[in-house]
């Protein structure tokens, strides 16, 4: 996954700006990607006469007048000077097929606008997306801040089970990789827990904590510093929730990309506990690359 070869971009006729088709085209013209952009159509047919060839007519209909929108969009987006395919597909769960398709196709990165809300019994595409897609999901937000730079890179550096540090890796080999392509600085961010109750109980001390285990990171950011060529000062070690620190961080610096690790949680799990990812997201005015362990 250490450069990008084709992104499949997903279009949303409900934005008036295709946030997903720009931060698409600017990744393949820094990255050399291929781009296989899909649009999507479905209405309830119930309210037609029951007969076949009616519906067959209509569904054509719709598709087609979703595929010559689509075309429009292009063209307004002036990028004739990239491999590009399109389609328009009949599909009620457009995560479903959006999954089928990473897991049947060589897809670098699926790019989707973000959908930043979710109640507890509607999960929207996004939530889908990142807990099942195979395929890295990118997240682009709709109103980002101005004059956004750096891509950050969110790990966990508390624990050294090797499938964690493997996804560490996964992480910042992205994130180091984006940085290169789009000519900017990557910075690691790590988010040191504590119990607010312990600490309310006056049982620890949080601040003497933090420095200690602060102390005690320091040879595993040293060395990742020195792997991938980080300032030290690009490190950002932070007391607090993950949710919460992650977008302060990424807020202090105006990253113009996250890029974090999903353990992909499914069903109820998914939903009472969720990811670290899905939580940040509710916080984020940035994009957001998740990224699953490897198989």
């Amino acid at each position: 996954m250490r450069s990008m070869n084709k992104l499949l971009i997903i279009m949303d006729p409900k934005h008036k700006q295709q946030t997903a088709l720009s931060r698409g085209i600017e990744l393949a013209r820094a990255t050399g990607a291929s781009l296989e952009v899909v649009a999507f159509v479905h209405e309830y047919l119930e309210v037609l006469p029951p007969d076949p060839a009616v519906h067959k007519t209509a569904k054509e209909s719709l598709i087609e007048l979703r595929q010559q929108w689509l075309e429009q969009m292009l063209a307004l987006a002036e990028c004739t000077d990239l491999s590009i395919t399109t389609q328009t597909v009949w599909e009620k769960h457009i995560h479903r097929w959006i999954t089928e398709r990473c897991q049947n196709n060589a897809i670098t990165a699926v790019v989707k606008t973000g959908n930043r809300s979710e109640t507890f019994l509607y999960t929207p595409t996004d939530w889908h997306l990142i807990r099942e897609c195979p395929a890295p999901v990118m997240l682009v937000a709709a109103n980002k801040w101005n004059k956004a730079h750096p891509i950050l890179a969110a790990i966990d550096l508390s624990s050294d089970k090797p499938v964690k540090s493997a996804l560490n890796n996964r992480i910042i080999d992205q994130a180091w990789h984006l940085a290169k392509a789009m000519g900017t600085d990557l910075h690691l961010v790590h988010a040191l827990h504590t119990s607010v109750v312990l600490a309310d109980l006056d049982i620890i001390d949080p601040v003497a904590q933090a420095q200690k285990r602060e102390e005690t990171l320091k040879p595993k950011i040293e060395h990742l510093c020195h792997t991938w060529q980080i300032q030290p000062e690009h490190v950002h070690i932070v007391s607090g929730p993950a949710q919460k620190v992650i977008p302060s961080v990424a807020n202090t610096i105006k990253a113009d990309m996250l890029v974090i690790g999903t353990t992909g949680k499914t069903g109820l799990a998914a939903r009472v506990i969720g990811n670290t990812a899905e939580k940040v997201l509710t916080h984020l005015r940035t994009d957001l690359l998740a990224i699953k362990p490897a198989e």
